[in-house]
């Protein structure tokens, strides 16, 4: 049974291409452009250059779709400089409610282009079809099948973090997104901190900036926080929030009033019993290559939410669907799982937020209306999750004001 559904996952994404294989749209009709007078056919209204139902809404992809032409700018170096007022920042940043689908994924590896592990993660982000998606556990060597994924998807280019340290592991943050997406960052601790000897995050945060508009841009920063729960990991995770709030403040100074959206992997969960613990010295057992930075002050206490949050971060609190669980990994037919992976924003609002597994997708809204998104096709099987990532992903529609 294992293999057919497999079989059936592979067959069905690599169907995606013909699937979305553009028909002729005449100027003026619904879902195609809008005359060079600005009509459209009786009963649609001209919105975002489109011709648009009573029912339907602008998206994000939609509102850009006519002002970009490529839908990825790829920059190079740890801090790229882009990221001033005049690619996002300021007063000028104006969204006019524009409505941004963003998701974070754990993906544990992209996989080797058609295989098994490929197809799947292949149906679950054409499921969730999100304007931009950032995953983590990209690793070393698969730029070439992270960028197939994304073009059998309708991505462009994806944008990737630079090479991790060794405390790092071989793995890094990426994103990828129908809109133009450019780098503006790949922060490292030395990035971050006053100390240029300063080696204590894992993973570079990777931040992207995402045109939505002529006048609108958003800032995504993609995070993968150290794993596991003895003394030695919850030291560095907490060190890594800190640099995390340092990166936001660079991002806020650098791009006054533009939305942040700040979301990944933050291994831990709010019901941890170790949150709370005071570190007066850094544990024994770093890495030797591992070196923390000066300016991280002792006593370190690990609180990690409450820092994200007192630096003025929104936490959302998605459900899995027709749920009140939240539970991000591990999650199974029989088991809701545990919640690791978050996404934070500043001044973006909410208008819906998931976390998507398909072994609670039946496409449904049950009643008690809510903890539900539209998606794009049909269910999937619940084995599809398991064969993409051990974690699932979050997903928000947000406003941009």
């Amino acid at each position: 049974m294992r293999s057919l559904l497999l079989v059936g996952a592979i067959g069905v994404f690599a169907g995606i291409a013909c699937a979305s294989a553009p028909a002729e749209c005449v100027s003026g009709s619904q879902g195609c452009t809008c005359t060079s007078a600005g009509a459209c056919d009786d009963g649609l209204r001209c919105e975002a250059g489109r011709c648009r139902g009573g029912g339907e809404t602008t998206t994000a992809s939609d509102a850009a779709s006519d002002e970009a032409g490529s839908a990825a700018t790829v920059t190079t170096g740890s801090s790229d400089g882009s990221a001033d007022a005049s690619s996002g920042g300021g007063p000028l940043n104006q969204c006019g409610a524009a409505v941004i689908r963003v998701a974070t994924y754990n993906i544990k590896g992209v996989g080797f282009e058609n295989s098994d592990e490929w197809g799947g993660l292949g149906e679950m982000l054409r499921r969730i079809d999100a304007d931009v998606v950032c995953v983590q556990e990209v690793n070393d060597g698969e730029t070439a099948h992270l960028r197939a994924l994304a073009e059998a998807l309708g991505y462009g280019e994806p944008i990737q973090a630079n090479e991790s340290p060794a405390i790092g592991g071989t793995i890094r943050n990426g994103c990828m997104a129908r809109l133009p997406i450019s780098r503006l960052a790949s922060y490292t601790a030395a990035d971050l901190s006053p100390d240029s000897q300063a080696n204590d995050v894992s993973r570079d945060f990777l931040a992207v900036d995402v045109e939505v508009g002529p006048t609108c841009h958003v800032a995504l920063v993609a995070v993968h926080a150290k794993s596991g729960q003895e003394d030695i990991d919850r030291f560095r995770r907490q060190v890594e929030v800190e640099r995390l709030v340092q990166a936001v403040g660079d991002l806020r100074q650098r791009r006054p009033g533009a939305p942040l959206v700040v979301m990944g992997d933050f291994n831990e969960n709010p019901d941890d019993p170790a949150l709370g613990q005071d570190f007066a010295t850094p544990p024994p057992g770093l890495p030797r290559s591992y070196q923390l930075g000066s300016d991280i002050a002792l006593p370190l206490r690990y609180e990690p939410f409450t820092s994200i949050i007192d630096a003025g971060l929104v936490q959302l609190d998605p459900t899995q669907e027709d749920s009140d669980e939240m539970g991000t990994w591990s999650v199974s037919q029989t088991s809701f799982g545990v919640r690791l992976d978050y996404i934070y924003t500043d001044g973006a609002e909410l208008d819906a937020a998931l976390v998507y597994t398909p072994c609670r997708d039946d496409g449904v809204d049950d009643p008690p209306a809510g903890a539900w998104l539209p998606l794009v096709g049909d269910p999937l099987v619940c084995a599809i999750g398991g064969l993409a990532s051990d974690h699932s992903p979050v997903v928000a529609d947000l406003i941009l004001p």
